[in-house]
C-alpha cells in the first residue's frame, strides 16, 4: 500500500510541479522588475500544494516546533538535511526564504531556472575566492531585503543517524553576515528517505532551536558543533539512542 500511494503521489506531484513551472514564464510577463517576489509566491503555493498532496495521498504531515526561536529580523537558518522534503517545505514554513544552494543545481531543467529567477544564492565550490566574494555579496543583498537565509551545513542529504562534514564555505557566510544563526533539526528521513521513491505515513517534526546570537567570530569548531547539535537533535527525533551514529 505504501508503494502504491507513493507512486500515485509521485505522478500527481510531477503534474502539479509541471503546472506551476509552466505558469511562471507566462505570469512573469506581468511581473517584471519585482526582484523575484512573484516567483517566490508561486513557490510557496507549490510548497503548500505539495504538502497537501502528501497528507491526502500518503498520510504524511508535518508539524513545526520552536517558532518562538525564529527572529522577526533576518537570520541564518542552519538546517539538518535528510530528505528532499525540507528543500520545498521550508518555503511554506518561513515566508520569503532565501536558500543557499550548490551551483550544480542550476543545470537541472526548469528547477535551476526557478532558483535563479527567485533570487536564491548559489555556491560555486570550485570557483575560488572571487566566486566566494560574489556569493557573500549576493547573500548580504538578500538579507538586506529582509529575507531569512537557509543553509545546509553538511552540504548534502545525510541518511538517518549519520553526520556529514561541516561545509567550510559556509563559515565565511556566517562570519560575513553577522546574523543570528538558528539551528533547525528534523526527522524527514524516516518518512521520505534519501534516494527512495517511498513516502511513508506519519508526522515529520521540524524544530527550530534557540538562536546563536553572536556569530561574528564563527569558526570551524563552531560549525562542527552546529552540525553535531542539529544531528544529535535529529537522532532524538528519529528515536535513536545518543550513542548510535548510523
Amino acid at each position: 500500500m505504501i508503494f502504491l500511494r507513493s507512486s500515485v503521489f509521485n505522478v500527481i506531484w510531477m503534474a502539479w510541479s509541471a503546472l506551476m513551472a509552466v505558469s511562471i514564464p507566462v505570469n512573469l510577463l506581468f511581473h517584471r522588475g519585482d526582484d523575484g517576489r512573484f516567483v517566490r509566491r508561486v513557490s510557496r503555493v507549490w510548497s503548500h500544494g505539495t504538502a497537501a498532496l502528501l497528507a491526502a495521498i500518503c498520510g504524511l504531515r508535518y508539524r513545526v516546533e520552536g517558532r518562538e526561536n525564529l527572529p522577526a529580523t533576518p537570520a541564518i537558518l542552519a538546517c539538518k538535511h535528510q530528505s528532499a522534503f525540507e528543500t520545498f517545505v521550508m518555503s511554506a514554513v518561513v515566508p520569503d526564504l532565501c536558500i543557499i544552494y550548490k551551483k550544480e543545481l542550476d543545470a537541472i531543467p526548469l528547477f535551476g531556472w526557478f532558483l535563479r529567477s527567485s533570487r536564491m544564492v548559489s555556491v560555486d565550490r570550485a570557483g575560488g575566492a572571487a566566486a566566494l566574494r560574489a556569493m557573500l555579496e549576493r547573500a548580504r543583498g538578500e538579507a538586506d531585503r529582509g529575507r531569512h537565509l537557509l543553509i545546509f551545513p553538511e552540504g548534502t542529504r545525510m541518511p538517518v543517524g549519520e553526520r556529514g562534514a561541516a561545509h567550510p564555505g559556509l563559515i565565511a557566510l556566517v562570519r560575513h553576515l553577522k546574523l543570528p544563526v538558528v539551528p533547525v533539526t528534523l526527522n524527514s528521513g524516516q518518512f521520505w528517505p534519501r534516494k527512495s521513491m517511498l513516502r511513508r505515513p506519519g508526522v515529520i517534526t521540524i524544530r527550530f532551536l534557540p538562536a546563536i546570537q553572536d556569530a561574528s567570530q564563527f569558526g570551524r569548531g563552531d560549525m562542527a558543533a552546529l552540525v553535531e547539535t542539529i544531528s544529535a537533535e535529529a537522532d532524538a527525533l528519529c528515536g535513536l539512542p545518543p550513542s548510535q551514529k548510523g
